[in-house]
C-alpha cells in the first residue's frame, strides 16, 4: 500500500510539474507577442528625424524629406525599409540608388546617389509620340525627372543624342568616340545618334551647324574620311558647307551654302575647287 501510495504522488508530482512548465511557457510566449505587438505599433517609436548624410546635387533635399515622412507609415521596429527604398527609386528620378539605415530610437539616415546627366535624350521610337526630350546618364540610362528653370537653361547647352531605348548605351559610347575625336579639332557636338532607319546622323557645334550623314556602318571610319579632308588648310571652309553626305564607299558629297547667304564666304571658283579636292574619290554607289 506504501508504494502505490508513494507512486501516486510521484505522478501527481510530475503531472503538476509538466503543467506548471506548460502554463509558464505559454504565458511567455503570450506575454512575447503581446510585447511585440506593442513594439511594432506604428505609433510606438516613430521617426522624428530623416536626415541625409551626402549632398546632392541636383534632387531637391526638402522634397526627398517631405517624400520620405510620408511614405514612412510605421515605428522604428516595424518599418518597412527595403519598400521605403524602392517607393523612393520609383518616384524620385533623380535618384539612382538608396541606402536607408535606422539609428536608435528615432533617426532615419538616407544616402542618395543620383544619375550624373551627360547629354539630353530624345527617343526617335515611333511610341514617343510628344517628342519628349529626356536626359540620359553616364551609365546609358535613360531618365525624366522635373527640372527648375535653371536646370532647363544648364541642360538645354547639352548635346542631344538621339536613338532608340534599346540601343542608349551603344549610341553614348560611339558619340563619346565621335566626340572625343572631334574635340582634337576644335569642333563640337550639337546633335548625335541614330534616326529612325537606325541611320547615324551628327550635327556640328558651328555657325552653320553643319549636318553628317553617317549611314548604318564604319561610321568612325567615315568620320575620319571627312576629317582628312577638312582638316589643316581646308578646315576654313567648314562654315561654307550646310551638309555632308558620308554615305559613300571611298568619299562623301557636300552641299553648299548659297555664297549671298553666307557672309566672307569663299567665291564660287573657291567653292568648285575645293569641292574638286574633298569629293576626288568619290565612289558613285552609297550604302
Amino acid at each position: 500500500m506504501g508504494n502505490s501510495e508513494e507512486k501516486k504522488q510521484m505522478l501527481l508530482i510530475k503531472v503538476m510539474t509538466t503543467l506548471l512548465l506548460l502554463i509558464t511557457f505559454t504565458g511567455l510566449l503570450t506575454a512575447s507577442w503581446l510585447f511585440m505587438s506593442w513594439l511594432t505599433k506604428p505609433e510606438n517609436f516613430p521617426f522624428k528625424k530623416v536626415e541625409l548624410v551626402n549632398q546632392l546635387e541636383n534632387q531637391k533635399s526638402k522634397e526627398l524629406q517631405r517624400m520620405t515622412g510620408n511614405m514612412m507609415n510605421g515605428g522604428f521596429f516595424n518599418i518597412n525599409v527595403n519598400q521605403l527604398r524602392a517607393d523612393l527609386l520609383f518616384r524620385l528620378p533623380w535618384v539612382k540608388s538608396v541606402s536607408v539605415r535606422k539609428v536608435w530610437p528615432d533617426k532615419l539616415l538616407l544616402k542618395i546617389i543620383e544619375h550624373k546627366p551627360v547629354a539630353r535624350w530624345l527617343s526617335v521610337e515611333k511610341s514617343n509620340k510628344l517628342n519628349e526630350t529626356q536626359l540620359i546618364s553616364q551609365n546609358g540610362i535613360i531618365f525624366n525627372p522635373v527640372l527648375t528653370d535653371k536646370q532647363e537653361r544648364q541642360f538645354a547647352k547639352m548635346t542631344l543624342l538621339t536613338g532608340t531605348k534599346s540601343n542608349a548605351e551603344k549610341v553614348l559610347t560611339n558619340c563619346s568616340h565621335i566626340n572625343k575625336r572631334l574635340k582634337q579639332l576644335g569642333i563640337g557636338i550639337k546633335q548625335c545618334g541614330m534616326n529612325e532607319r537606325r541611320s547615324w546622323k551628327l550635327k556640328l557645334s558651328l555657325i552653320n551647324d553643319l549636318d553628317l550623314q553617317l549611314g548604318k556602318e564604319k561610321i568612325m571610319q567615315k568620320l575620319e574620311r571627312f576629317i582628312n579632308v577638312f582638316s589643316g588648310q581646308l578646315k576654313q571652309y567648314l562654315s561654307s558647307v550646310e551638309s555632308a553626305d558620308l554615305r559613300y564607299s571611298n568619299g562623301f558629297s557636300v552641299k553648299w551654302i548659297p555664297a549671298a547667304s553666307v557672309t566672307g564666304s569663299v567665291t564660287n571658283s573657291s567653292d568648285n575647287s575645293l569641292q574638286n579636292k574633298a569629293l576626288s574619290k568619290k565612289s558613285r554607289e552609297q550604302e
